[in-house]
């Protein structure tokens, strides 16, 4: 056993994930690791996948970040590998962060580190993924209100600590918003995945008939990727005064002015957590036009920072839109509200104050061990997958799947 009494020191936390792909999940990874560095407080951030389109981000605030290669591993040998880090890097809390693989690592800490949980969306599916590990947790958290309290009512976290943690934003400073004053475009914006599920993008040509039949002038920008993008770029065409752009996917330092040169910031999901994008650009002083969801959307758009639409009112969205369009004034005090919320409830400091305040002070030195059985994940119907013999022949099929691509520089297992 590995003993180190200076685990008795201050906090050490390691941000684990199941991958780091573009998304909330990710940015918020960034912005939490982001200030615990600025604050002195030891971090890493573990991904079982090699992807990491915010590397230079995670670089420019100083966060280590520490990635398995799943093209070259199996799932064992990631979970293997991270779990050998976390010995060296000898962290008090472990915070799983997206997917069943985040949560499997939870299984094999020493007593005395504080396994946390984290839920980011208000899906069926996570909930009954996260049941699997209630045995397993210390704490879970849920980035809204309503997912606490679905959590709360789940048997299975009877005897688990439910914490209701928001996430947090940078606050940018921005030029005033061109769109507010009389007679000018509005500036509408969605940023995020083209995809239909849970984003609902194919209402967006519906949205944008219904604001050409309106007359009233406005540039749309659509930008983002996913798998609806072409058939977006074939239904929204422009029109005299009514335009729409596709820009693509926006890289993340370049979201701030984005942000800054929109008006309205258009949501039309029919779920979520609590959606840092609409965090982000309400902080920039977009005024947002959102979906009436129970997860995260009501606890920062009211009738004082935005507009809230029945999900089940399709000609809605676009007559919000067309209301602040003629009510210029209304939307100038809406925006300075949504910033000013923001500001003083979402930052990215407001929410690393919470978590440290939730977070407990080590109490006693931790015993790593030398070494672990790797077992099959919880969630797995067929454990025979993960034996050992099965082991041997997905390595030696993953290395035939490189080897077929790049015989060059794949060595065998």
């Amino acid at each position: 056993m590995v003993h180190d009494h200076s685990i008795l020191a201050p906090l050490r936390i390691a941000l684990v994930s199941g991958g780091l792909k573009l998304g909330g999940s990710t940015t918020f990874l960034c912005n939490l690791g982001g200030e615990l560095v600025r604050r002195a407080i030891p971090v890493e951030v573990l991904s079982f996948e090699l992807e990491n389109p915010l590397a230079p981000e995670f670089n420019r605030l100083g966060v280590p970040v520490i990635l398995q290669d799943d093209h070259r591993l199996i799932f064992e040998d990631r979970l293997s590998a991270i779990l050998l880090r976390l010995r060296q890097f000898q962290p008090t809390v472990v915070l799983a962060c997206l997917s069943a693989v985040s949560f499997e690592v939870l299984r094999y800490l020493p007593s005395g580190v504080l396994r946390v949980g984290l839920v980011q969306s208000h899906d069926p599916a996570v909930y009954q993924m996260v049941q699997f590990y209630a045995a397993h947790l210390d704490a879970i958290v849920g980035v809204s209100r309503t997912i606490q309290e679905t959590l709360e009512a789940m048997p299975e976290f009877a005897k688990v600590c439910v914490i209701y943690l928001p996430y947090g934003v940078p606050m940018i400073e921005t030029l005033p918003i061109a769109g507010l004053l009389s007679g000018t475009p509005l500036r509408i914006l969605y940023l995020g995945r083209l995809e239909h599920e849970q984003k609902r993008v194919r209402l967006f040509p519906k949205i944008l008939e219904h604001l050409k039949a309106s007359g009233i002038p406005f540039h749309w920008t659509v930008a983002g990727d996913g798998s609806e993008k072409d058939f977006l770029q074939s239904a929204m065409k422009s029109g005299a005064e009514q335009t729409v752009s596709f820009p693509g996917t926006v890289p993340y330092a370049e979201v701030p002015e984005v942000l800054g040169q929109h008006d309205i910031y258009l949501l039309a999901s029919d779920y979520e957590g609590l959606p840092l994008s609409l965090l982000e650009a309400m902080g920039c002083g977009l005024v947002p036009v959102a979906s009436d969801l129970t997860s995260g959307i009501r606890e920062i758009v009211d009738e004082t920072t935005g507009k809230r639409v029945n999900p089940e009112n399709l000609d809605g969205y676009a007559e919000a839109i067309i209301w602040l369009h003629h009510h210029r004034a209304e939307m100038s005090r809406l925006s300075e509200n949504a910033r000013a919320r923001v500001r003083s409830e979402f930052s990215v400091a407001a929410m690393t104050n919470r978590w440290l305040k939730a977070l407990p002070t080590p109490s006693r030195a931790i015993e790593w061990p030398k070494g672990w059985s790797i077992k099959p994940p919880l969630t797995m119907p067929r454990p025979v997958y993960f034996s050992q013999p099965m082991r041997i022949l997905r390595r030696l099929a993953l290395w035939l799947r490189r080897w077929r691509t790049d015989p060059e520089n794949s060595s065998p297992p």
